[in-house]
């Protein structure tokens, strides 16, 4: 996929509005700011997929994941009461990365979650979050995912950076191992990534360009799709997200895990787990051999 493109949605898959709203929202306030960010987590998946590409992504995802480069926790606070200043969102008491958009006529709110790099990394790639630093989050992959982001007209006139597929896939691998054990969501994400990304306008380079990946998959398309996928994000990986990666897929105990955590998936395949099995396995083998 060439980063350097505008992608658009058309009309006739628009985003939901309440959505649209809260990244009109932050976009005016962060530009004001000259605050660098880009959309991550699952509505990048859907934008990038369900709202550019057509296709099926099964859950819809209900907020908004940003990411935002900053030089420090002051700036960070700074932001959130500059968003909270407009009126259009209020705090979360118990999370610190959360602002909430305002009620809709039923009562309910439509959470944004922050999530700040850069100046705010006690260690390359680890926040620890304020006040007490007790909870530890992992970024790596967010700095190469806001380099390799693409632009994405998501309505006429109104364009904003996405994280590509490939940092995605980075970002749910490294973010599923951090808290796959209380949430299979990442892993949920990472599987309709895998699964679909060779449907997202992949077609030219599997069967042309790099035919090489549907050679070494006995010419499946979609384990295809995953193994290119691999490529890809080791493309973009910096050297220390890459062994992070790396470690994980190959460790037995945890490789088994994540597999059973995708297939969840991939039930509509007529064996589930061993599907699971091999779209990791072939996304494990491109991004080794990249």
């Amino acid at each position: 996929m060439n980063t350097s493109s505008l992608l658009r949605i058309p009309r006739s898959r628009r985003m939901d509005p309440v959505a649209l709203d809260v990244l009109r929202q932050v976009d005016k306030t962060l530009q004001e700011l000259s605050v660098e960010y880009f959309v991550v987590g699952a509505i990048a998946r859907d934008l990038l997929l369900a709202g550019v590409f057509g296709l099926m992504t099964g859950r819809a995802t209900g907020d908004v994941d940003l990411g935002i480069v900053v030089d420090g926790w002051p700036q960070f606070e700074a932001i959130k009461s500059r968003l909270v200043g407009t009126g259009v969102f209020s705090r979360d008491e118990k999370r610190a990365q959360r602002l909430h958009h305002r009620p809709n006529p039923k009562g309910a709110s439509y959470p944004l979650d922050l999530i700040p790099f850069g100046g705010v990394e006690r260690h390359p790639n680890e926040i620890a979050w304020p006040p007490d630093g007790s909870e530890i989050m992992n970024v790596a992959g967010f700095g190469e995912a806001i380099s390799s982001a693409i632009r994405v007209e998501v309505e006429p006139g109104f364009v904003v950076r996405v994280a590509s597929m490939p940092g995605l896939a980075i970002m749910k691998i490294l973010a599923w191992a951090d808290r796959g054990a209380a949430d299979r969501r990442d892993a949920t994400d990472l599987a309709t990534i895998l699964q679909l990304y060779a449907d997202a306008e992949n077609e030219d380079r599997i069967f042309g360009t790099d035919v090489q990946v549907l050679e070494h998959t006995n010419y499946d398309f979609h384990l295809a799709g995953a193994r290119l996928l691999g490529v890809d994000a080791a493309r973009i990986a910096a050297p220390a997200t890459r062994r992070q990666i790396l470690a994980l897929l190959d460790d037995p105990a945890r490789m088994e895990r994540l597999t059973l955590d995708v297939s969840r998936e991939l039930r509509a395949t007529e064996d589930p787990v061993a599907r699971a099995g091999e779209v990791l396995v072939e996304f494990h083998s491109g991004f080794q051999e990249s």
